[in-house]
């Protein structure tokens, strides 16, 4: 598909996993394998993704996450971050999270090469968004093919990725949140500790975690940082 016809469908997009199946179709047209959008970088929060849930589920449980190089250029908003198990063998001073979860990749999904588009939130701030492009090429025909098709790929996924942002700001949902269930998400998200969470609301610490198994159970998640990209992503709560 070309790339302005895409753009020109994906402007009328009804709703955001609409708008995530145009955009990995697009993806999948120009020789990608593996496509994955998200809107954080923990779980919880909307994607548009074919990589299956146990894989990411897998990632997530990695040690030495916070440290991974990878997820600190997202972060800083580095225009483009190529990786994979090729390009990774050349890489210096990479921590071995990013070469365990290149190899997951590689061996659940086939996928040798990747593309990471970071992409800023509605503020415009860059704090875990982003866009995963893998494909089977290895390095050098990667990186051929990126000089390529790359900047049509950057242009395709922040339109895409600010549409669905459009889009799941006109999706607010009413919380199932209590008012002090939401308070506790507020404050966590602010970056108070439980037991600071319990001085500032005057309740136990016990009453803290006996509303954050309360609210995990109404999200349907099993981690507070999952509730807090839920409630985020709907606009519960703020940073």
């Amino acid at each position: 598909m070309h790339l302005l016809n895409f753009v020109d469908e994906l402007g009328s997009s009804s709703n955001a996993f609409e708008a995530g199946q145009q955009f990995t179709k697009f993806a999948q047209a120009q020789g990608a394998s593996v496509v994955h959008m998200f809107m954080q970088t923990v779980p919880g929060g909307f994607r548009a993704t074919t990589l299956p849930s146990a894989l990411l589920d897998h990632e997530h449980a990695q040690a030495g996450l916070e440290g991974s190089k990878v997820i600190a250029q997202v972060k800083a908003g580095v225009s483009r971050v190529f990786w994979g198990v090729d390009l990774d063998k050349d890489a210096s001073n990479l921590p071995e999270v990013d070469r365990e979860i290149s190899r997951f990749r590689h061996d659940a999904c086939r996928q040798r090469s990747s593309v990471t588009f970071p992409m800023p939130d509605g503020g415009g701030r860059y704090s875990g968004a982003g866009v995963g492009i893998g494909f089977e090429d290895r390095g050098d025909a990667f990186l051929k093919n990126m000089d390529e098709i790359c900047g049509s790929l950057a242009v395709a996924s922040f339109a895409a990725h600010s549409r669905i942002q459009l889009l799941l700001s006109r999706e607010v949902k009413d919380s199932p949140l209590s008012k002090r269930q939401t308070e506790v998400l507020q404050l966590l998200a602010t970056g108070y500790q439980l037991g600071a969470i319990a001085d500032r609301l005057s309740i136990s610490d016990s009453t803290v975690n006996l509303h954050l198994s309360q609210l995990k159970k109404k999200l349907g998640t099993r981690t507070k940082e999952q509730a807090l990209a839920i409630a985020l992503t709907h606009g519960w709560i703020s940073i």
